[in-house]
């Protein structure tokens, strides 16, 4: 047997896979980077695409307030097999890539979007199944009108960012896709049409982009890109805010200088649009999920920008694709990259529009050196949601949904002596004496009815749960959230049904639906209108805070740990929650809380 310099070395540690992967490893960051082709043709339509779901470091710089990703391609690729059990063996290898919202959706609850991977709540409301099993074993019951609630909201959401796409693009083009490279070609050509786009037109909406996170695949689609030059125009609120850009609604019209010229240097500001029925902005601890949605993007759009930081080979790998396999003449000519009037075959595969891509974005960065990277700045645009689930009355009038969601709204409407007495009676279970307990009781009762600006329901919601007990006292803690959720659920039926709407078919009053309808004002299909700006929030990038995330939920992905539901002071999510009756964290805290009372007891 031949020998080399690496016999001196003790390679015993290392099992047969781990220096398989690290050989793989060493392959990528070895290889040589294609030299970009020449090639100055693009897509003459612009494509509507639909969103489909290892440790890589990669260092960022911020100067003048843009962040530009280094250009070294080599990184240490780590890929952590999941367990068997594991979310990701179960919802996401087949596709071989994550969707960013696989990633940040957690945040909000982490056993709410396990328990909606394992209900389907991806499919249809009535295709969904009333129950299903967890991963422990336990059956979740699904409380239907909570989930009737919840993709009502879903629909509005789509809606708004369909009606804002169709601003720009309003023909829609059929794109004939054969297999999962073209598929994936798909999103590369809408990415090269939408920056062609913001070139000329200073802005693009939907725009796809994909990239290696933390050693796995991870696609997304950002809701608007903008030009950002240095003369931008902001108008600043006292609260951290932005108000409107522009008095039709177009968050990106005053992003852009007024005269975009060939000489001009800019960034790419990155916007996320959410929609709300409230006329106000949501607070900050509950816009901690869209925060990490945009900074995955800037990750994402900043590595694509420069070349050598995406491993394509390696992208292909994880994604399962292969890069060499040609696209179909149909689907070449459906994308605009070829003439429908030829018989002319073109040949093309995923190299082929990767090196396109390469083209254009050096020739905009590096050759005329106007695009200067993606802004640090990023921003939440909150929009008033369209309302697209109307239903007829008898006079054929248009209606809306109006929802009764916040705990403390629905408190607010009972009376003061009845939301004590419920407290009041849940105490003694936390060891309060009855005297003490009816003492805290009138004491919460009373700060329910005391003016409270909806933005600050989850702040005065936390100092309700916590009010009269030490942050030791967990027990008192969760007694006092379970009385006022019981207390709400009960308000909101009544206020349901002293609207006089029918309810839905069941005796069980947990079925009935909880929405009053209201007449709908005549409106006309412009977005700016319909869906009017409430608010925008403005943040930077922050790569230690989506790095120490990332890090976090990839571990409950893989399976390394049990999903974590909210903490005590965020137990208003759960009033909206279509699982909370079965709900194993709230099951595993109250025994918790009764195994410390005994305790406490003894």
């Amino acid at each position: 047997m031949s020998s080399d310099e690496y016999d001196e070395y003790d390679l015993s540690e290392f099992t047969s896979q781990e220096l398989a992967t690290a050989d793989a490893n060493v392959s990528h960051m070895l290889r040589p980077i294609p030299e970009p082709t020449t090639s100055s043709t693009g897509p003459k339509i612009h494509i509507a695409l639909e969103p489909s779901c290892v440790r890589v470091e990669r260092p960022l710089a911020q100067q003048n307030n843009v962040v530009t990703a280094s250009t070294t391609a080599s990184s240490a690729l780590l890929f952590v097999t999941p367990a068997v059990d594991s979310p990701y063996s179960r919802f996401c290898s087949w596709k071989g890539a994550f969707s960013v919202t696989d990633l940040v959706g957690p945040a909000w609850c982490e056993l709410q979007y396990e328990y909606g991977l394992l209900g389907q709540k991806d499919k249809p409301l009535h295709l969904r199944p009333p129950s299903f099993i967890s991963r422990s074993g336990k059956q979740i019951l699904v409380q239907r009108d909570r989930a009737t609630s919840s993709n009502r909201r879903l629909k509005r959401g789509k809606s708004t960012h369909q009606a804002l796409e169709n601003e720009l693009r309003p023909v829609r083009v059929t794109v004939t896709v054969t297999t999962p490279e073209e598929r994936f070609g798909l999103r590369i050509a809408q990415l090269i049409a939408g920056f062609n786009e913001i070139i000329t037109c200073g802005k693009t909406r939907e725009l796809p982009v994909f990239g290696i996170i933390h050693g796995h695949a991870v696609v997304g689609v950002i809701d608007e890109v903008v030009q950002v030059c240095p003369t931008s125009e902001r108008t600043d609120r006292p609260d951290g805010g932005v108000k409107s850009p522009s008095a039709d609604g177009d968050s990106g019209a005053r992003l852009q200088s007024s005269s975009t010229s060939s000489q001009d240097t800019y960034t790419l500001g990155l916007i996320d649009y959410k929609t709300r029925r409230a006329e106000y902005l949501p607070p900050e601890e509950d816009s901690r999920s869209p925060k990490l949605q945009l900074m995955l993007y800037h990750r994402m759009l900043s590595s694509l920008l420069t070349p050598g930081m995406v491993d394509f080979d390696f992208l292909w790998s994880l994604m399962n694709l292969d890069p060499n396999r040609r696209f179909s003449h149909t689907f070449v000519r459906d994308i605009g990259w070829a003439d429908a009037t030829s018989n002319e075959e073109v040949y093309m595969d995923l190299n082929s529009l990767v090196s396109e891509w390469v083209v254009i974005a050096h020739r905009e960065k590096i050759e005329q050196g106007r695009m200067k990277g993606v802004n640090a700045e990023l921003q939440l645009v909150y929009r008033r949601a369209l309302d697209q689930t109307e239903s007829l009355d008898n006079g054929n009038r248009r209606k809306e949904y109006v929802e009764l969601n916040d705990p403390l709204q629905a408190l607010a409407s009972e009376e003061q002596l009845v939301v004590a007495r419920a407290i009041a009676e849940k105490l003694p279970e936390s060891c309060v004496e009855e005297e003490g307990a009816i003492s805290i009781a009138n004491a919460i009762a009373e700060k329910i009815k005391l003016p409270c600006p909806p933005e600050h329901y989850p702040s005065a919601w936390s100092q309700l749960v916590s009010a009269g007990s030490d942050q030791e006292n967990v027990a008192l803690q969760w007694a006092i959230q379970e009385s006022l959720l019981s207390c709400a659920e009960k308000a909101r039926t009544a206020w349901y049904i002293s609207q006089n709407e029918p309810v839905v078919k069941g005796n069980d009053p947990s079925n009935m639906s909880v929405f009053a309808e209201t007449k709908r004002q005549g409106q006309n299909s412009d977005v700016s209108k319909m869906s009017p700006i409430i608010g925008t929030r403005k943040f930077l990038m922050d790569d230690s805070l989506l790095d120490s995330h990332l890090d976090d939920i990839l571990q409950w992905w893989m399976g390394s740990r049990k999903p974590r539901g909210v903490a005590v002071a965020h137990t208003y999510r759960c009033f909206t929650c279509e699982y909370q009756r079965s709900c194993e964290w709230r099951e595993e805290k109250a025994k918790e809380v009764a195994t410390a009372a005994v305790r406490r007891r003894e």
